[in-house]
């Protein structure tokens, strides 16, 4: 059933493609087969450019705006007094009074006055030891004795060494070489050194020494303290400050007063527009199966 209705599809396909004339477009899908061409013509792959138009619409170039203009204040001249020399204060120095006074002093502390007096001094013998006991070294040195020794100067020894046979050939012999020895004669040590130590008594001598017999003594003298007198000032009446107040001198002048603030008030813009043509695409690139005479293409 299923290949009858198959079949039946495919007849009427290609008896429509057997009716077809030149210049018929077949929209191009991507992934689908070529549609077949009847005898004596084929189907050409052909890129139809888009298609635009031109529109006229209206756009805003400069959309509404409000904006603030500054309205100037007002001013007016009148006349003020003011001070053109700002009162002020004159200060007079009264000078202090003094009174002379004697005012006793220590012109001298009281102080202490070492007197030294020498010490005294005599002669008497005293025994000193010069020269210290100490113990004198001899170095007695080793004894030895002479000993002869044999040493054996070369060991006894085999080797092969070469001689004529009976029979005339050449033969080798071991032959034994006897040790050789050499007589000598030796220190053997038959005592050690040693030190030999003699005790020498210390040396002594009678010398004179002058001792102290009283020793030095300091003795304090007190020296009294010195007074005296000097005169000095005495403050009285202290210095000070007397004030007087001068007035301002004052001057009529001038002034110029405000008399309105300036402001600002609010100015429109209107909306402006303008009449523009643009083109517009109407219709994209699309991809078309235009079908041609094979005469086109015999060329």
């Amino acid at each position: 059933m299923r290949k009858a209705l198959f079949i039946a599809a495919i007849m009427m396909f290609g008896a429509a493609a057997w009716a077809a004339t030149p210049g018929e477009e077949v929209p191009f899908r991507e992934g689908q087969p070529m549609p077949p061409a009847p005898p004596g013509m084929s189907w050409c792959l052909i890129q139809k450019p888009a298609v635009y138009k031109n529109v006229t619409e209206t756009v805003t170039v400069r959309p509404a705006a409000t904006f603030q203009v500054p309205v100037p204040g007002e001013y007016a001249t009148k006349q003020e007094t003011i001070p053109c020399v700002p009162a002020y204060r004159v200060g007079k120095v009264v000078p202090a009074q003094f009174n002379a006074e004697a005012v006793p002093y220590t012109c001298q502390e009281e102080y202490v006055v070492l007197e030294v007096i020498p010490p005294q001094f005599a002669d008497v013998p005293q025994v000193v030891e010069i020269c210290p006991a100490y113990e004198q070294i001899a170095i007695i040195p080793a004894q030895f004795r002479d000993v002869p020794k044999r040493l054996m100067v070369e060991p006894a020894r085999k080797a092969f060494q070469q001689q004529a046979c009976d029979d005339g050939n050449l033969c080798w012999t071991v032959c034994e070489t006897p040790a050789k020895y050499r007589d000598v004669v030796t220190k053997e040590l038959v005592a050690d050194a040693r030190e030999q130590r003699t005790p020498v008594p210390a040396r002594t001598q009678q010398i004179m020494v002058r001792k102290v017999v009283k020793p030095a003594q300091v003795k304090e003298v007190r020296v009294p303290a010195k007074q005296a007198t000097y005169q000095r000032q005495v403050v009285a009446a202290p210095a000070r400050v007397e004030w007087q107040t001068v007035p301002a001198a004052m001057q009529t002048v001038p002034v110029l007063v405000e008399t309105k603030a300036p402001s600002f008030t609010s100015q429109a813009i209107p909306e402006k527009k303008e009449t523009i043509t643009r083109r517009v695409l109407e219709a994209p690139a699309t991809m078309v199966w235009r079908l041609q005479p094979n005469s086109v293409y015999a060329r």
